[in-house]
């Protein structure tokens, strides 16, 4: 009982339950991500496959989470969801037994579609379940609490693989995943805790964020139909292409202004940006780095680590740094999301200039979680800000197309990392991702100082 008082303090019920079925899901996909790449002839595929199995279901999200939108808008959380689950354990199965590509290939598609609708559904139960005080730390609570079981499958799962092989060990983690499908069903039955006086203003102005009376007392204007309005006045010649462009990228969303499109796509930008760089690249090379630069291990306390372990310990390391996301959310909500942004990206373009150039190999060891805890807090920035613009009538779309940037940066990450270093070094594939988030933060903050829509961000 006084632990599920002490979560009730920390989230909703229903916050704690979605962030539980994503939690249990995930441990076969972080896994295989690290068990794959260090023991490539467990599975009986070439190297240079590697990178295609990692990125297949970033790639298929491209997709699928306009799919998973279409669904849960049309028929509701429960039937996806609970299909989500068992399609997760069946993949993690085919994880342990097939013994071709093409049908490891297929378990990734799959898994890549079911994290489509997890991803999704956790979205939409924080933001019905939060307010503007509140959505940054439930934010951080869904990312970081779904996080425990990657670092589940990173840690337990390379160990059970050295223990028991190939089979027995993605066979218990499946049955560990299964531990989705109560957590799903009390999900589905459980009522919204949110306070009825929120619950009831929401109603009343399903089209209306909680930023909006600020935004009038900032801009002048009175409602979104004037900023609308006003928008297309000034920029009528340019209004037709702007929308055509805003409906591919993001959503059609009439309703919000120019500026607050503009700070959405923005803020998406920036999220491609981080999961390309140090989602994509930077986990994915990390132990073509650590070979390039061991060898064969690295003695520790005169104890030989091999490369495998260590690389599964400094990825560890990135899910374990994110559990620090709902302090990250709470400072946000209270000091503002472009402050943590700002502090933030630094941290990281110092881990990638470390990589680049730095001859120590420890200090670079004893920065990287660093600059794992700075992209958790940057994400959850990120997610709380477009959350808190999106209007209530179009979250599930404008969330959706959202996510659609996160899988695009993962999923071209890996694939660009190896296809670079087939005519240079680490050197330039760092480096240009250094330039590439410090490009994507200072278009982040040059819409900030140019938009009226404050209230979000300070």
């Amino acid at each position: 009982m006084l632990k599920t008082a002490n979560l009730r303090r920390l989230a909703p019920r229903r916050v704690v339950l979605v962030t539980a079925v994503l939690a249990a899901a995930i441990m076969g996909d972080s896994m295989l991500y690290n068990v794959l790449p260090s023991r490539v002839d467990a599975f009986g595929v070439s190297v240079g496959l590697v990178g295609v199995l990692l990125s297949a279901n970033r790639i298929v999200r491209l997709a699928s989470n306009q799919v998973a939108a279409w669904l849960i808008e049309r028929i509701g959380m429960r039937g996806p969801l609970l299909a989500s689950v068992l399609l997760a354990v069946g993949a993690t199965l085919i994880y342990g037994t097939a013994p071709w590509f093409s049908a490891l290939l297929l378990a990734r598609i799959v898994w890549g579609m079911a994290f489509s609708v997890f991803r999704l559904s956790g979205y939409l139960v924080v933001l019905e379940e939060s307010v503007e005080g509140s959505r940054g730390r439930l934010m951080g609570f869904f990312s970081s609490g779904m996080r425990v079981g990657s670092i589940i499958g990173v840690l337990l799962g390379g160990l059970l693989f050295d223990l028991t092989g190939r089979t027995s060990s993605f066979l218990i983690i499946a049955a560990m995943g299964l531990l989705g499908v109560p957590a799903a069903i009390a999900l589905l039955r459980s009522g919204s805790q949110r306070p009825a006086d929120d619950q009831a203003d929401s109603s009343a102005k399903p089209c209306q964020t909680k930023s909006q009376p600020a935004a009038k007392a900032t801009s002048g204007f009175s409602s979104r139909s004037d900023y609308t309005t006003a928008y297309d006045e000034s920029l009528s010649r340019f209004a037709p292409l702007s929308r055509r462009i805003w409906d591919v990228l993001i959503s059609r969303a009439p309703e919000l202004s120019f500026r607050e499109r503009r700070m959405i796509l923005s803020a998406s930008f920036t999220y491609f940006s981080f999961q390309l760089v140090m989602n994509g690249v930077l986990i994915s090379s990390l132990g073509y780095f650590l070979n390039q630069r061991l060898g064969a291990g690295a003695a520790v306390g005169g104890i030989m680590i091999g490369i495998a372990t260590l690389n599964g310990m400094l990825i560890s390391t990135r899910w374990i740094s994110g559990l620090s996301a709902p302090y990250f959310g709470h400072i946000g909500d209270r000091y503002g999301r472009t402050r943590i942004l700002a502090v933030s990206l630094p941290i990281c373009l110092v881990a990638l200039l470390l990589l680049a150039f730095s001859p120590s190999f420890w200090l670079i060891v004893a920065w990287l979680p660093l600059a794992f805890a700075a992209t958790a807090a940057s994400i959850t920035a990120l997610d709380s800000l477009v959350g808190g613009l999106a209007p209530e009538g179009r979250r599930a779309q404008i969330m959706s197309r959202y996510a659609t940037w996160q899988d695009t940066g993962s999923a071209l990450g890996p694939l660009i990392a190896f296809a670079v270093l087939g005519f240079t070094t680490l050197t330039f594939v760092y480096v240009g991702g250094a330039i590439l988030l410090a490009l994507a933060f200072a278009v982040f903050v040059g819409n900030v100082r140019t938009s009226r829509v404050a209230v979000q961000l300070t």
